[in-house]
């Protein structure tokens, strides 16, 4: 009788073991739930992903999301801010009931790097150092590509239409030694000289262009307070000793007007 009973007991067993691996591995099942944090804060905007299938879904506002899962999934849980966690779904017997759960999760701290912030004073301070901040290129792989690729780099083009080009642009003493015959045609020669002027003014259009701009008699009186023939003869002065770049601002320019007229002043000892 004994034996008999036992040998029952043992299927039950088997049965239950069975039906169970089954539901757990082919059963579809609808699952909703909450993600919280340890403090039962709802967390908004959590990913779920299902490990088996790649695929998931974006919590709502409230942490809750609802999937159609297998049995035997396990979901992925990730959020900002939060340690990304993995949680095998839990075994259901009775899937006709609603199956709703709460999954805490563990906020994690980012160590980011350190960084060093600076006071630039006014927005004209912070413009004129910015224009002079040297920005240095910490990938080692850039710095190398440049140095291979140098031999290869092309001259910039030649703006200067071919009926304007002179001969040597440029005379030297070194093109007298080389090339006397040229040298002294490009020098000499009235069409040689009209087009090294025509190409030096082509050459520096830009400059004129930021002259006309930025160096005008209006400008320099909101600077200096002169006006008629003092404002003429300060601008003779300061003209010519303008440093203009391409990389110059309306603000580089007034600060060197300002300059050049401290300068004038103690130089013509104007009061």
């Amino acid at each position: 009788m004994i034996r008999i009973l036992l040998i029952i007991l043992i299927l039950l067993v088997s049965f239950n073991l069975s039906k169970a691996t089954r539901i757990e591995n082919d059963s579809i099942i609808r699952i909703s739930g909450q993600i919280i944090t340890k403090s039962s804060t709802p967390i908004p905007l959590a990913h779920i992903l299902v490990k088996s299938k790649r695929s998931g879904q974006i919590c709502d506002s409230l942490g809750i999301f609802h999937l159609q899962i297998n049995q035997s999934d396990t979901l992925i849980i990730s959020a900002l801010g939060f340690k990304t966690q993995e949680w095998p779904i839990p075994l259901i017997f009775d899937t006709s009931l609603p199956l709703i759960y709460q999954i805490t999760l563990e906020k994690m701290a980012y160590l980011l790097q350190e960084v060093n912030v600076f006071a630039f004073g006014t927005w004209d301070d912070f413009k004129a150092d910015f224009l002079k901040l040297e920005i240095k290129d910490d990938y080692l792989i850039n710095t190398q590509l440049i140095k291979e690729l140098a031999p290869y780099n092309t001259r910039p083009p030649n703006i200067i239409p071919p009926q304007y080009r002179a001969t040597i642009e440029e005379p030297s003493i070194w093109d007298a030694i080389g090339s006397p015959a040229s040298f002294l045609f490009t020098k000499f020669n009235s069409k040689e000289k009209s087009k090294r002027k025509v190409s030096k003014l082509i050459r520096n259009e830009w400059r004129l262009k930021k002259l006309a701009k930025y160096y005008t008699s209006e400008i320099v009186s909101a600077h200096t307070g002169l006006k008629g023939e003092a404002l003429e003869a300060f601008m003779a002065y300061c003209g010519p000793k303008l440093e203009i770049t391409k990389t110059n601002s309306q603000y580089d320019i007034a600060e060197q007007i300002v300059k050049n007229y401290k300068r004038y002043l103690e130089q013509n000892k104007i009061k």
